[in-house]
Formats: C-alpha cells, structure tokens, sequence
C-alpha cells in the first residue's frame, strides 16, 4: 500500500515499487546525526546542500545534530550535455553565501551516483580554503561512479536503481514521499 498517498496523475504508480521505509531512514539518519555530533562535538560546522535533492535530508540531519555549531548552505548546481561518453558541463547557478574559511564542511548529499557534480563543488570548496570537507550521503550508488570521490558518511548503499522519494525526484514530483520507491521497469 503506497502510504504517501497517490502518485501524480502523469506517473503510473505500479511502476514504482516500495524500496525504503521511512522509519528505515529515520533510523539511518539518527545514527549519522550521532557520528557527526561526537566528531564535531563543540565545533562549528557547515552544512552545504546541492538543491533540490538534499532539502529533506539535511533537514532532518541538521535537528538530530547535538553540541555542534551549525550553519546551513545550499548551492545549486547542474549538468549540461552530459551523456555516458560525456562528462559534460557542471553549471553553479546558486553559490554558499557563507564564509567557508577555516571552518568545517560538511557537503549533505541524497544520493551519490556518477559523482560528477559532487566531485566539482568539493574541488570548487577547497579553494575557499576551510579546515576541512567531508562528504555524507544518505544512499550511496558506488556501482555508477565515473569521477573518484566517495563518501566519508554513508547512511546506505543501494543498488543501481532509480528511486524516488525523501528528497528524491522524478520531473520534480515525489520528492515529498516519506518512504523511497524503485522504479520496477527502465524509462
């Protein structure tokens, strides 16, 4: 039984099977929230979110984070002419408007699947000169890497499916769904 409630009137909702509970993602999400407190512990950290994707998870990270000096930004970025041959075009059309500088970077991702954009914003942060950059990821898709990054925090890897829900879309819809959904045939 779909406990979001219906899928849009354009998505046929039997494609869509149920992968990931939503006490299964509070339960991930706990657990990392209490890693990253205790290595922050008393220090302060940025939390940077690629929109639109990580809203929900560093949402619900970011108030389960304790003793830690928390601040929040997000950029948004995008790939042009990208294909399997082509590495394409990273564009940033929203930059962090916070000062980075010697301060802890904490880059929040959904999903990592290719990594071509998250490999591009953590080499962009490194210029703006902060104590240090680490990655987490909710759901890690090592199988699809094309660049050599990786996570320093993966709440879980998952198989090379396409999902919705939690943050993650499909033309822009589904990405309020409480549990996460596989597509059961290939678009």
């Amino acid at each position: 039984m779909d406990q979001d409630g219906k899928f849009p009137n354009n998505i046929v909702s039997d494609q869509f099977v149920p992968y990931i509970e939503a006490s299964e993602i509070e339960s991930i999400i706990e657990s990392l929230a209490h890693t990253i407190s205790q290595k922050y512990k008393g220090e302060d950290l940025v939390l940077i979110g690629p929109l639109k994707g990580s809203c929900l998870f560093l949402s619900d990270l970011a108030k389960r984070i304790k003793n830690v000096k928390v601040y929040i930004d997000f950029v948004n970025l995008s790939a042009v002419g990208r294909s399997k041959e082509s590495n394409g075009t990273i564009i940033l059309s929203k930059d962090i408007q916070t000062n980075v500088m010697d301060k802890n970077i904490l880059i929040v991702e959904e999903v990592i699947d290719t990594g071509r954009a998250l490999y591009f914003l953590k080499n962009r942060l490194v210029q703006a000169n902060p104590s240090s950059i680490e990655i987490i990821t909710l759901f890690d898709k090592p199988y699809k890497r094309a660049v050599p990054i990786k996570a320093d925090y993966i709440g879980k890897q998952i198989d090379d499916q396409f999902i919705v829900g939690y943050g993650l879309d499909l033309d822009q819809y589904c990405r309020n769904f409480s549990n996460v959904y596989y597509l059961k045939y290939p678009n």
